[in-house]
């Protein structure tokens, strides 16, 4: 205290200014990693990091995946932190929130073995089609997949997914949310599926349990017409308009008569088109001989399928055909469909 109090101001000034530096830039950096978000990404990814990679090589590919603000800013605090040889090399699972302090943690700390497999799941996939592009990416084996999908895992994530347990049937069909996925190499079906759950979950069910309430049938039913929906439209901005023709079929008490559900019920033997004799099939499936909904969906729909089952257009059509493009005819009367018919025909041998 004595040595200190003999020394000059100046030298008392520089000390102490020295030290006022070091605390505001400390906290300036412990604000900027805790609180400062650094993924902008809507969904998880894997982000590659080359051996062999400098602080200013990593820098650059953080700013080109938009997980930091400023590469300059982001060396800085590497130095600060003494980690410029810490900084590991692989594949990292970045989530979908994370902080600067996490990212950089976890680029000290991971492993950067995530060597995990892509795959994008479409909408309007059925059990059979996901388990085929799984099998596809060496992800896990499809009557593995199937087998899990359509007989066990309604009883063992009915707790944790409380839609599910209204499904009258074992099978989820319809309640694995199509999207992008990373998975590992040989992982087991129940993995896979908890993660597609967990997405519906967060993607449909929370989103829309309020909204689905408010009509008279029940979830799955809306979950099944949504199905349907995403099966017949090839085009997003008629959804809520072949929502209301079902609406409309099923107020005056019309068979739905969708083609997809007599795919679904014709399986193995649908052959690239339907044919008059398949509207004969006996199948719960089969909506051209049985009122109402199909037992279960007919594929996985995606959110704006959905959000057409539960918001459809008001209109009094009551028929449509598909035209070339993918688009469609709509009509109110059975005359005016079959007119539109007729017409489609005599374009077509012309």
């Amino acid at each position: 205290m004595i040595e200190l109090m003999n020394r000059n101001p100046t030298s008392i000034y520089s000390i102490f200014i020295g030290m006022l530096a070091t605390f505001v830039t400390t906290l300036f950096i412990f604000i900027y990693l805790s609180f400062f978000p650094a993924s902008t990404h809507d969904k998880p990814f894997i982000l590659h990091i080359p051996v062999a990679s400098s602080v200013s090589n990593i820098a650059e590919i953080l700013a080109d995946n938009h997980l930091i603000h400023s590469k300059r800013f982001f060396k800085l605090v590497i130095r600060f932190m003494n980690a410029d040889t810490k900084l590991r090399a692989g594949h990292f699972l970045i989530p979908q929130a994370i902080n600067q302090q996490s990212l950089i943690t976890l680029l000290i700390n991971d492993s950067g073995s995530h060597n995990l497999i892509k795959v994008t799941i479409p909408e309007g996939f059925s059990i059979n089609q996901i388990s085929e592009r799984l099998a596809s990416h060496n992800i896990c084996f499809k009557d593995d997949f199937e087998t899990f999908a359509h007989s066990k895992a309604k009883t063992i994530f009915k707790d944790a997914f409380p839609f599910l347990s209204d499904i009258p049937k074992d099978t989820i069909e319809g309640y694995l949310f199509p999207e992008t996925y990373f998975f590992q190499e040989s992982a087991s079906p129940k993995k896979i599926i908890e993660q597609m759950l967990k997405e519906f979950n967060k993607r449909i069910y929370i989103p829309f349990q309020k909204e689905a309430k408010s009509y008279p049938y029940s979830f799955h039913n809306l979950v099944t017409l949504a199905s349907m929906i995403q099966k017949e439209s090839r085009k997003l901005y008629e959804m809520p308009q072949i929502s209301s023709v079902f609406y409309n079929r099923i107020k005056k008490r019309m068979y739905l008569a969708s083609d997809p559900t007599v795919v679904y019920a014709l399986g193995k033997s649908y052959k690239d088109r339907v044919y008059y004799k398949d509207l004969d099939i006996k199948s719960p499936y089969n909506t051209y001989r049985r009122l109402g909904f199909p037992p279960t969906p007919i594929a996985s729909p995606g959110k704006k399928a959905f959000f057409a089952a539960c918001n459809p257009d008001q209109t009094s059509y009551l028929f449509f055909v598909a035209k070339p493009d993918g688009s469609h005819h709509f009509s109110k009367t059975y005359d005016e469909h079959l007119e539109i018919q007729r017409i489609m025909k005599r374009r077509k041998k012309s």
